[in-house]
C-alpha cells in the first residue's frame, strides 16, 4: 500500500473497569491479555515501519494506556522510538488515569521522549465521578496534575465532561475553577453523549436516568467558553481550548486531513485516499499481526464528494473555519447566516458560538444538501 504518513495512534484496549459511559473498545485488564497484545503490537510496528512516513506527532491513548504494566509500557515506547522516524520537536502525547500513575511511569514516558501527557478527570466533583464510573477521585485527579507537572512535564491537557445527569451549573463552575488554578496548558469540554451500547445508555433507554435540559446544557457550553477564555485558555476547536503555543497538534492532524496509521485494536486510518481500521477484537486483531500479516479492515475511498464532505465537518469543527470555493454551498451557507450560527467572510465560513451548540444538526443538511446536490458532486 503507497501511502506516506506523519502522525501515528497506538490504541490500548485495557481499563481497570470500565466508565458507564464509554463506547470506546476496551476490556478489562488483566496480565494474559496484555501479553498477547503487546506481542501484536510489536510485530504490528514491524510491518508498518516499512511505510514511507515522517511523524511530526504521535499520540498513545485508550483505553487506558498507564494501566499497562511498567515492562509493556516499555516496550511498547521503546520500539515506537525505535521504528519510526520522528521529527526533532514531535508531540508524543499519553493518556493517563490518575489511579493507574505512578512515579516509575512518569519517568519512564519522560525518557522514552513522551512530552505531552492527557489526564482523564472528567469532573472535580466525587458524585458526578462515581457517577460516571470513574476510578478515581477529586483529590487524586489534581494530585496527578501536580505530580506529573514537578517530574518535568509542562504541556498537560485535561478532559472534562459537562451535561452529566444531576449536574449543576454550579458544580460545573467548580470543576472548571479548580482546573485553571492548576498547571494545565489544555482543557477538552465534552457533553456527555450516551451510546445505547453504554450502561449509562441502557439506563437512559430504560428511563432510569435522564439527561439535564438542552438549554441547560448549552448555558454550561457557554459559561465555559467564557471563562476558559478569561482565563487565557483560547478556544481553537469546537471542544478545545489552550493557552497559546499548546493546541494539539495530533488531533488538529485529523480536522485538517492530514494522513495518519493507527495502530492496535480497532485504530482507524487515514492514507493513500483511503479510510480503514483494525479489526475491534483482540483476538482477532493478534491472530492477523502475530503471523505476520495485516489485518486492515477497507471502510471506503475518499473521492472528491467524500473529501468535500470530510472537509466540511471535520474542519469546521475548528475556529478558524474553512475556505469553501463551491458558489452552490455559499448559497446554502447564507441560510445558517441569517440564523447567526455562522458567518461568511469572503470565502470564508466560520461557525459561531450558537452554530457550535448546533454543530450536528448543522453538519447533517449540509452533508444531505451535498448528496442532493449536483454541482456539489462535480469532479
Amino acid at each position: 500500500m503507497a501511502a506516506f504518513f506523519s502522525s501515528l495512534y497506538v490504541h490500548v484496549p485495557f481499563c481497570i473497569k470500565n466508565c458507564k459511559y464509554c463506547s470506546f473498545y476496551s476490556l478489562r485488564h488483566n496480565e494474559d491479555l496484555e501479553k498477547l497484545y503487546i506481542k501484536a503490537i510489536l510485530k504490528e510496528m514491524e510491518i508498518t515501519k516499512q511505510i514511507p512516513h515522517f511523524l511530526k506527532t504521535i499520540y498513545i491513548g485508550g483505553g487506558t494506556p498507564s494501566c499497562l504494566s511498567i515492562y509493556s509500557l516499555n516496550s511498547l515506547l521503546s520500539d515506537l522510538t525505535k521504528n519510526f522516524k520522528t521529527a526533532r520537536d514531535v508531540e508524543f502525547s499519553v493518556e493517563i488515569n490518575p489511579k493507574t500513575i505512578d512515579k516509575e511511569k512518569i519517568g519512564l514516558m519522560k525518557a522514552c521522549g513522551v512530552n505531552r501527557l492527557s489526564i482523564g478527570v472528567q469532573s472535580f466533583n466525587d458524585k458526578e465521578l462515581l457517577f460516571l464510573g470513574r476510578i478515581h477521585n477529586s483529590d487524586e485527579a489534581a494530585r496527578t496534575v501536580e505530580v506529573v507537572y514537578k517530574e518535568g512535564f509542562e504541556n498537560i491537557s485535561i478532559d472534562l465532561i459537562y451535561g452529566i445527569p444531576g449536574q449543576t451549573l454550579k458544580s460545573w463552575q467548580e470543576t472548571l475553577k479548580q482546573a485553571v488554578s492548576l498547571p494545565v496548558k489544555h482543557v477538552s469540554v465534552y457533553e456527555l453523549s450516551l451510546e445505547e451500547n453504554t450502561l449509562l445508555g441502557k439506563e437512559l433507554n430504560a428511563g432510569k436516568i435522564s439527561l439535564p435540559l438542552q438549554d441547560d446544557v448549552a448555558f454550561m457550553y457557554e459559561f465555559a467558553s467564557d471563562f476558559l477564555k478569561e482565563n487565557g485558555f483560547k478556544k481553537y476547536e469546537i471542544s478545545n481550548f489552550a493557552r497559546r503555543g499548546f493546541e494539539c497538534k495530533h488531533n488538529i492532524s485529523y480536522w485538517l486531513r492530514k494522513p495518519y496509521l493507527g495502530l492496535g485494536p480497532s485504530a482507524h486510518s487515514f492514507f493513500d485516499k483511503k479510510r480503514f481500521h483494525n479489526p475491534p477484537d483482540l483476538f482477532i486483531y493478534a491472530s492477523f499481526f502475530i503471523d505476520g500479516k495485516a489485518g486492515w479492515v477497507f471502510d471506503y475511498s475518499v473521492d472528491k464528494v467524500e473529501e468535500l464532505k470530510e472537509k466540511i465537518f471535520l474542519g469546521l469543527r475548528m475556529t478558524k473555519g474553512i475556505t469553501i470555493k463551491k458558489k452552490c454551498l455559499l448559497e446554502f451557507f447564507k441560510d445558517f447566516e441569517k440564523e447567526k450560527l455562522l458567518t461568511i467572510s469572503g470565502n470564508r465560513v466560520k461557525l459561531t458560538l450558537n452554530g457550535m451548540l448546533l454543530s450536528n444538526e448543522i453538519f447533517a443538511q449540509v452533508l444531505l444538501h451535498i448528496e442532493n446536490c449536483p454541482v456539489c458532486k462535480q469532479e
